[in-house]
């Protein structure tokens, strides 16, 4: 294996749970105020000579999975609901590159999941294959170097989307000098493999996607896409990885250091303990021919599209383009909508879109997180405010227990775990399926570039649908309405017995008395 950082086991880290995060949280304000105290604002990286390249500049060479996705014409299409199949996936898909592996994340954390992941991408890269990682710059402070020493191997490259000037212990305070410039993320998950098979959805990298983390695991939805759709998968990435704000790492910092024994000895041990017990005594090739198999039988061909934001959002494109999706005839609810949403905020034109659905007849379900089970409070905070609202049009709203039966579910690794719902998934009418990266608040709409698979097929939206059933169960989220004097009603299940409550699950007088006071901040449109 060729040289990484000495820092490689931390190179990937992040704050424990805060993905999806909001552009102003309790630790980004400190870093803000401290750089106001401390330093100036320095200007984003520009890069002049950067080259252009392309998901289908190298031929794919012929594998079974080539062979696969070239089997039909169209696309194939195949839910990745369970935690551990999410993660596997991505790692046989690793593997199994010949030719080019395209990888494009918001977070990638250093932990178990993120370790053998990168594992099997440098492993990738020693057989030849062209590997091009984009990452989202704003919870990478302070790996720089490990992303050059990457970006050193012959077969890697290493961009960051919308770094910030100021690399130092004050990099977040940024967004104190330039906000408008800074507040712009890159959303998008991708992970494409020879240009013909595409993981998308809402996953990041790191255990709490995956079912590993022993405190805290996330409910999300993933789908393999391959054939045509993985081809306009291919396109996206490279719109984003040769816009002007994906930045050479190279160009940012200078320093890489080889990898030690000790290093490698982590990585190597990291992929070991993601194995599945079932292919610890198989050879590698058999596992992943085991699982190509599995995979094939259970794929749906189908019609697919790629829905994704621009690389350039601007006062020219103020709307993310899932806002013109969703007044497409096509995509119009004439029956039912049913919509999983990490984080909701459903300020500007959202909760009129809602209510015009409603009015013409049709039932909308909503589910999101609850105090108990979002990563973010000041999210939930806005959220509050909004439930009324919601119950008012009709709309059926939901919130995510934390504790209930999908923690139990999630809890991949014998610990008492919580559950959070980083879904973004929506079935329209029980005929259209959309998984991806959008959630329904002013981050996701304004700020965030965010990609989706839009699979137009009533099989492919029951399984959606049956996998999102289980979520809306009474004994894993509160279904909530209003009483008589027009209160918020909690209700749902807890060990079989009905449980009916007035305040917000699991809260205290001051949790609801600090939401109240951040209501009171202009922080609603950046979150």
């Amino acid at each position: 294996m060729l040289p990484l950082s000495d820092s490689i086991t931390a190179m990937l880290t992040c704050e424990p749970h805060s993905t999806e995060a909001s552009a102003l949280n309790w630790r980004r304000a400190c870093f803000i105020l401290a750089g106001v105290l401390l330093s100036a604002c320095a200007a984003s990286p520009q890069v002049s000579d950067k080259s252009l390249s392309h998901f289908n500049d190298r031929a794919a060479v012929e594998s079974p999975l080539v062979a696969l996705a070239t089997s039909h014409a169209g696309s194939g299409v195949s839910l990745l609901a369970d935690p551990a199949d999410a993660l596997q996936s991505r790692l046989h898909f690793a593997a199994m590159a010949q030719s080019t592996l395209d990888v494009q994340y918001y977070l990638w954390q250093g932990d178990d999941s993120g370790l053998a992941l990168t594992q099997e991408v440098l492993l990738a890269a020693d057989r030849g294959v062209r590997v091009r990682i984009l990452l989202d710059d704003i919870y990478h402070s302070g790996r720089d170097s490990a992303y050059q020493t990457l970006d050193t191997h012959p077969n890697v490259e290493v961009r960051l989307f919308n770094p910030m000037g100021n690399r130092g212990a004050t990099k977040q305070s940024n967004y104190a000098f330039g906000k408008s410039t800074f507040n712009y993320r890159m959303h998008n998950k991708i992970f494409l493999v020879d240009g013909v098979a595409a993981i998308l959805g809402g996953r990041n990298i790191g255990d709490e996607y995956f079912g590993r983390d022993t405190s805290f695991n996330f409910q999300d939805m993933d789908a393999i896409a391959i054939g045509e759709v993985a081809a306009d998968t291919g396109e996206a990435f490279d719109v984003f990885w040769n816009a002007e704000l994906a930045i050479p790492v190279s160009a940012l910092t200078q320093g890489a250091n080889h990898i030690t024994e000790e290093q490698t000895a982590r990585l190597v041990a990291a992929r070991e303990r993601v194995r599945p017990a079932v292919e610890r005594n198989q050879a590698a090739s058999a596992a992943r021919a085991d699982w190509l198999a599995t995979f094939a039988r259970g794929l749906l061909w189908t019609e697919a599209e790629i829905l994704v934001d621009r690389p350039d959002r601007s006062d020219d494109y103020p709307d993310s383009a899932f806002m013109t999706f969703i007044h497409d005839a096509h995509a119009q609810p004439r029956e039912s909508a049913v919509i999983q949403t990490a984080y909701l905020i459903p300020n500007g034109p959202t909760v009129a879109n809602l209510e015009r659905l409603t009015s013409a007849g049709a039932t909308v379900r909503i589910l999101t997180n609850s105090a108990k089970s979002n990563n973010h409070g000041s999210v939930h905070a806005y959220y509050a405010g909004y439930r009324k609202a919601l119950l008012t049009t009709g709309i059926d709203l939901y919130e995510l227990q934390g504790k209930g039966s999908l923690a139990a579910y999630l809890d991949r690794v014998g610990e008492d775990a919580h559950a959070g719902l980083h879904t973004k998934a929506m079935v329209i009418d029980d005929r259209v399926a959309v998984i991806g990266s959008y959630n329904m608040d002013p981050r996701s709409r304004v700020w965030n570039s965010e990609i989706a698979l839009i699979v137009r097929d009533p099989d492919f939206a029951r399984q959606v649908l049956q996998e999102m059933e289980r979520d809306f169960a009474p004994e894993a989220s509160w279904r909530l309405s209003l009483d008589d004097t027009g209160a918020l009603v909690w209700t749902g299940e807890s060990e079989d017995e009905l449980v009916q409550l007035t305040k917000d699950p699991g809260s205290s007088w001051w949790d609801r008395f600090l939401w109240g006071m951040l209501r009171l901040l202009p922080l609603e449109n950046e979150l």
